[in-house]
Formats: structure tokens, C-alpha cells, sequence
């Protein structure tokens, strides 16, 4: 391997490092975020202005959505919009970001079941085998302290189910669409979803979000459009495989950050079970020899928090 390809490459698994950072930290943002402003407001600016921003960018570069892929991307970012409502409410009430992020990452491992429901993509050995770790992971996590998972982690779960729908569905119609202003259209539809959902139920308030400005601006700015335009090129310049294995990373800094930032604490049980999912994760990424097991590719890490 040449000189410039290796600078390429380090310099795409830099990128993809900072992407988790973003991700995890948007956890952070958010969560401080909702101590001022109700969920899904803070949704419908966080994705609406972020969505408002890729379109004026994409608008800038020419970069035009074919007619033909219209459909689809309304039709994933539909999904988009429940999975990210549900997370927004699971946030709320969850104490403890890290089982939080190890629950949510359990999209990536039933995707390729989704796949199958939905599009009747083949299973794979790896797939059975990752679906049993994670199971194992979520009893670890259900069963601590002789407890089950709070309400929030059952929010938690039905996002993972509807993120795993939505990243086999956009994986398989967005292949030979144009990143940029699809990313754009989806962010708004779910922007659009939340205000909608916000208006008859919640109550807005101008110096609640005076007070929560600064981390509403690093939620937009930070965790949304830098970290998805990051992500988009980072994975454009590696396999998925290897831009999976970083991205990874993200429920592993989400429960530092929270253990540093908040004092939340898992136990050891609650990290074997996080050890599992994330085993599971890995297990799922795993390319099968033969080319009738491969499942339809799905984009790593796109959680969207």
C-alpha cells in the first residue's frame, strides 16, 4: 500500500473516531437539553434546522434528489422519525446513559432480521449466533439486582427494532442515492414529525430555550450535521466492516462520558451484559464465506442520536 493510501485511510479512521466522540457526546447535549425544553420540541429544532442546513448545502453543491427516489426517502425517513421520537422519550426518563446506548446499539445486530422480514434477504450463521449474545446481553441487563428494564429501556428496545427496520430499508433503496440532500430530507421529515407531535401536547417556552441555547446549538451543530457529514465521508473511504468496528465505539464513550459527566454507574453485570451486546455486534459484522449468506449491507452506526 502506497504512502497517500495509508494517510487515506488513517485519516478516514480519525474521522470515524471523532464521529463516535460526536455521537456519544450528543447524548450528553440532549440530555442536558431536556432539562429545559420538552422532547420532542427539542426534536423537531434539533432535526429541523440540521435537515434545513444539509438541504441549503446540498442545495449549494448541486447535489439534486432523483424524483425517482422520493418515495423511498420519505418512506425511511417515516421510520427514522418514529425510532428517534421513541428514543427521545426513552432519553427522558432514563437514568443511565450507558445501558441506555448498549440497548439502542442492538439495531445493528437485528437489521439483517429485518432484512429478512422485510426484503427477504438470506440469514447467516452470524446473524442466529449475534441474535442469541445480545439476548444474553439484555437478560444480563434486565435481571440486575434482581430487577427488570425500566420503561425507558423498553422505549429503548422498540427503537432498536425500528432503527433496525429503518437501516435495512435505507440501506437497500439509498445505495445509488445522493447522500447529501437524502440525509437533508430526512432530518427535516423527522424535524417536521416532532413539531407536529409537539403542538398538542407540549408547552414551549421562550427562556426555557433562551436557557438551553448553547447545548440546543451544540446538539445541531455538533451531533447532527458535522457528525453525519463526517460520518457519510468516513464511510465513503473504508470498508463497512472496518467503519463498523470504530463506530462501535459509541455506547463504550457514551458510558464513560455519562459515568464522568453525571455519575452514572453500571455494575459488572450490567457491563458483562453491554460486553455481550457488543460481542453480538461484532459477530453480526462478520462476512460469511459463502456469497448466498451474505445479507444486504447496512450502514454502521447510523443511530441518528
Amino acid at each position: 500500500m502506497d504512502q497517500a493510501r495509508v494517510g487515506k485511510v488513517a485519516a478516514a479512521d480519525a474521522v470515524l473516531l471523532l464521529v463516535t466522540l460526536l455521537a456519544a457526546s450528543g447524548w450528553l447535549f440532549s440530555k442536558q437539553v431536556l432539562q429545559q425544553l420538552p422532547p420532542l420540541l427539542f426534536m423537531g429544532l434539533r432535526f429541523g434546522t440540521a435537515g434545513l442546513l444539509l438541504f441549503l448545502l446540498s442545495r449549494w453543491r448541486g447535489a439534486v434528489l432523483p424524483r425517482r427516489a422520493l418515495r423511498p426517502t420519505l418512506g425511511c425517513g417515516l421510520l427514522f422519525g418514529v425510532s428517534m421520537m421513541l428514543w427521545i422519550k426513552g432519553l427522558q426518563h432514563s437514568s443511565n446513559l450507558g445501558v441506555a446506548a448498549f440497548i439502542c446499539s442492538m439495531g445493528v445486530v437485528l437489521a439483517p432480521f429485518a432484512s429478512r422480514l422485510l426484503l427477504g434477504t438470506p440469514l447467516s450463521r452470524a446473524a442466529w449466533l449475534s441474535m442469541a449474545l445480545a439476548g444474553l446481553g439484555m437478560a444480563c441487563m434486565s435481571l440486575c439486582a434482581g430487577g427488570g428494564l425500566h420503561a425507558s429501556d423498553w422505549l429503548f428496545l422498540a427503537f432498536a427494532l425500528c432503527s433496525a427496520a429503518y437501516l435495512s430499508l435505507n440501506s437497500h433503496f439509498m445505495a445509488r442515492v445522493p447522500a447529501l440532500p437524502a440525509t437533508a430530507l430526512q432530518l427535516l421529515m423527522v424535524g417536521v414529525m416532532c413539531l407536529v407531535g409537539s403542538v398538542p401536547g407540549e408547552a414551549w417556552s421562550w427562556p426555557a430555550l433562551l436557557a438551553s441555547g448553547h447545548w440546543l446549538l451544540a446538539s445541531i451543530l455538533l451531533a447532527t450535521c458535522l457528525r453525519f457529514l463526517l460520518q457519510n465521508w468516513g464511510q465513503g473511504r473504508m470498508p463497512i466492516a472496518r467503519a463498523a468496528f470504530i463506530l462501535l465505539l459509541e455506547p463504550v464513550w457514551t458510558a464513560l462520558l455519562a459515568s464522568w459527566w453525571f455519575g452514572s454507574v453500571m455494575t459488572g453485570q450490567q457491563w458483562l451484559g453491554a460486553g455481550l451486546i457488543l460481542a453480538a455486534i461484532l459477530v453480526s459484522r462478520h462476512k460469511p464465506r459463502r456469497p448466498a449468506s451474505l445479507q444486504s449491507p447496512v450502514p454502521a452506526g447510523k443511530t441518528g442520536q
